[in-house]
């Protein structure tokens, strides 16, 4: 019976050795004349290069440790964790964390926003840097970290870095009409049985992965959601549902498209349809934007809106009055060109005047 060789594979007519340490990949090919034991010596050599030694104690990575022993049972507690090794690979693993200034957070949050990165793990960032809600996160788990280990009164140098801003993002929203047209684009899926509902729910994605059979009661027209923790955080709700919801659920039901899946996957499949649909510049979670400004659009009510949606206030549901109003300025602009076209007050081409030199230039010519 052939012996499996741990870390050590034929591939491509050679040897191949690899080795994974700290969540990374490691690999080397060697020809198929080399001994066993070099291969296994090239891979100890590895996890002592790269093998995380550790941290002394005083330390910025060693606070870190504890800090992460205290909050384990937080419900975002490896969004934490990886936040907090960015944060230590960036500013020093070896120094003290009285030592971190505000400048140095400030200097290190400029880099990561001017500069693209393409890490090994997760999505590259874009092409001018990372985006900047992203950088507010990162921001925000080391101020928790000074918090809890100094103390809410004690030195944060966090709180005299600047959080960086972005723009408010326009709600962009797409009209039934075309939804609808990009869903007849769709080959029959679960996928598409997930899509169906989230435009008619607006559910985030992310919520949709939680629902389970109990939660969906078809008779009373009603959905049972987890409670939100993005943001503010919002309680488990009992939503109503629409008639074209209730379609589109009876039909996930069918399907058994409970669960987890791959968001991005089911990104990808919407954007094909909507290519082939004729539809540009539009992502699945644009869904969620049409959703809104259709809520917003009937009842002009921004705190059902927020209900709906799983907002903690109306604030945040504000963005979607401004796509709902596209519509209604779209209309204006027609109305309001027409009756100029009618009064004969349209706008006369403004004449091009011929190019006189001065007086001292034609003296001088």
């Amino acid at each position: 019976m052939r012996r499996k060789l741990t870390g050590i594979r034929s591939w491509k007519g050679a040897w191949q050795a690899y080795v994974q340490v700290n969540g990374r990949s490691y690999s080397k090919s060697f020809p198929l004349s080399t001994s066993l034991q070099t291969m296994r010596d090239w891979r100890d050599d590895q996890r002592q290069k790269f093998g995380r030694i550790a941290p002394a104690n005083g330390s910025f990575a060693a606070d870190i440790a504890a800090y992460l022993k205290r909050v384990e049972a937080m419900p975002t507690f490896k969004q934490r964790a990886a936040h907090l090794e960015l944060w230590a690979e960036a500013l020093g693993r070896d120094r003290s964390r009285a030592s971190i200034t505000a400048a140095d957070i400030d200097a290190i949050m400029q880099q990561w926003l001017t500069t693209p990165s393409r890490p090994t793990k997760g999505r590259p960032s874009g092409p001018d840097g990372i985006a900047p809600g992203t950088v507010r996160k990162r921001r925000t788990s080391l101020r928790s970290f000074f918090a809890k280990l100094d103390g809410k009164q004690g030195t944060n140098p966090v709180r005299a870095s600047s959080a960086p801003r972005d723009a408010k993002p326009e709600a962009r929203g797409l009209d039934y009409g075309t939804i609808d047209r990009i869903l007849g684009q769709m080959p029959e899926s679960l996928t598409k049985r997930r899509v169906a509902v989230l435009v008619w729910t607006g559910l985030p994605p992310g919520i949709l992965e939680t629902v389970t059979p109990p939660d969906l009661n078809l008779t009373a027209g009603t959905v049972r959601v987890r409670p939100r923790r993005k943001g503010a955080g919002v309680e488990a709700r009992t939503l109503p549902l629409l008639p074209q919801a209730k379609t589109a659920w009876a039909a996930f039901h069918r399907a058994r498209a409970y669960g987890p899946f791959a968001i991005e996957s089911a990104n990808r499949s919407f954007k094909r349809a909507c290519k082939k649909a004729n539809v540009k510049g539009v992502h699945l979670y644009d869904l969620r934007h049409s959703f809104g400004a259709l809520v917003y659009s009937v009842t002009r009510d921004l705190a059902t809106v927020a209900r709906f949606l799983l907002h903690a206030n109306i604030a945040t549901a504000a963005r979607y009055a401004q796509s709902a109003n596209q519509d209604v300025d779209r209309e204006a602009a027609a109305r309001i060109g027409a009756r100029l076209e009618g009064e004969g007050l349209s706008l006369k081409p403004v004449p091009v005047r011929k190019l006189r030199k001065r007086k001292h230039l034609r003296k001088a010519s």
